[in-house]
């Protein structure tokens, strides 16, 4: 059996798997190909590429693993949300996500025996269960730069000479193309990849209710993100508004960086020129939890993004009020929300089109329950405080 047919086979098999049936949507994204000049295994976050020689010396279960291993990779987008750590260090950066993502694997399969890994590649740590990627690199950047301990303490990438010098061990991380990529076509790659995470959930979920499959999904703390969210903000704002400005994604904001898990370009603002943020103050979240929240979520936003302009409209029905902000200056205290009837976010919309206005992006701050018309033509954000999906854009859940 050749490369490609053995590649196609532990896709079969995980398609049909109880628990991994959840990746079957994730296989269709991006290209498959078998190359005999590739090392090991590698991803751009969108196509996979196998080395022939090297996927012949692996069993079943360890070409699974190494097929779910870079497919992970692509679910968490991580080629993208984590480029800024490669350019910090590429090597600690790939030990930092295999760390995550091999761990997630081992965890799932639970001593089944569907997977298996290889000799090569990040051995995953227990210490790093529930770590997010960039606690791990922290932990891990820290112990390297420090020179604490001695080399037998040193993490350890599977692979004494690395793939190309960067640590790959098991496989490669394409960084380059990855980050050299359209940012529209990374905007659609993500919004594919999300489609994808779902639908296999759906799936995966139909088979629990045949008496086959897991309690937990794979994807879980994708679906309903336990990070802080504004980490996925940033993700949204270097897909959407990269290309439209001056800023350089690769000076990043030490304080930031050094304080927390999220992380954003000192210079930002040249990049957002024209924020527009929708807040839903509708009966339902007027004057209550909701209201608070978006009041906290909008200064946060503002300060932190510092678009060259912001526009805030309050919308019930219709737009109730508007305020600008300039280069991230707000104040709590300036904020004047302004509603209280029904709900129809799409005025949001409606506005832009009537004062001649195309902004960067759009984050609409909303319980859900509105209607969604047709896709404005830019970039939306929906900061949900339900568990409702839009059927466009990207959605996030910002109360759990």
């Amino acid at each position: 059996m050749n490369g490609i047919d053995r590649i196609r086979k532990a896709h079969v098999a995980i398609m049909s798997h109880k628990k991994w049936c959840a990746y079957s949507a994730l296989l269709a994204c991006g290209t498959v190909k078998v190359d005999d000049a590739c090392p090991t295994a590698y991803t751009d976050g969108w196509n996979v590429t196998y080395g022939s020689k090297f996927i012949n010396g692996l069993n079943e279960p360890k070409l699974r693993l190494l097929v779910l291993h870079e497919n992970t990779h692509k679910a968490y987008r991580h080629m993208h949300i984590y480029k800024d750590l490669s350019d910090i260090d590429r090597r600690t950066a790939n030990i930092a996500m295999d760390h995550f993502v091999n761990l997630s694997i081992m965890d799932t399969d639970d001593g089944e025996g569907f997977v298996e890994m290889p000799e090569c590649g990040v051995k995953p740590d227990p210490k790093y269960r529930g770590w997010s990627v960039k606690q791990i690199f922290d932990d891990i950047y820290k112990k390297e730069e420090g020179g604490d301990g001695d080399e037998s303490e040193k993490p350890d990438d599977g692979d004494d000479e690395g793939n190309n010098g960067d640590g790959g061990g098991m496989d490669d991380h394409d960084w380059d193309n990855a980050s050299g990529s359209d940012p529209k076509d990374q905007q659609a790659q993500a919004e594919e990849i999300e489609r994808a995470v779902r639908q296999g959930e759906i799936l995966r979920k139909k088979m629990q209710g045949k008496g086959s499959g897991n309690a937990n999904g794979m994807f879980d703390d994708l679906l309903k993100p336990k990070v802080d969210w504004r980490a996925i903000l940033r993700q949204f704002l270097t897909v959407t508004c990269t290309a439209t400005g001056e800023s350089s994604w690769a000076r990043t904001n030490r304080r930031l960086l050094a304080s927390s898990d999220v992380y954003m370009p000192g210079d930002i603002g040249k990049t957002a020129r024209h924020l527009v943020i929708g807040f839903d103050t509708s009966g339902s979240c007027f004057n209550s939890d909701e209201m608070t929240m978006f009041v906290s979520e909008l200064n946060t936003i503002v300060k932190t993004v510092k678009p060259k302009l912001a526009t805030v409209l309050y919308v019930d029905s219709e737009i109730n009020g508007s305020q600008t902000f300039r280069n991230g200056q707000i104040a709590v205290h300036n904020i004047k929300p302004k509603g209280g009837g029904g709900t129809d976010m799409t005025a949001c919309f409606r506005w832009c089109t009537e004062n001649g206005i195309k902004p960067d992006a759009m984050i609409i701050l909303t319980d859900g329950y509105t209607p969604y018309g047709t896709a404005p033509g830019y970039p939306v954000l929906w900061a949900m405080t339900t568990d409702v999906q839009a059927p466009y854009g990207l959605t996030i859940n910002i109360k759990d």
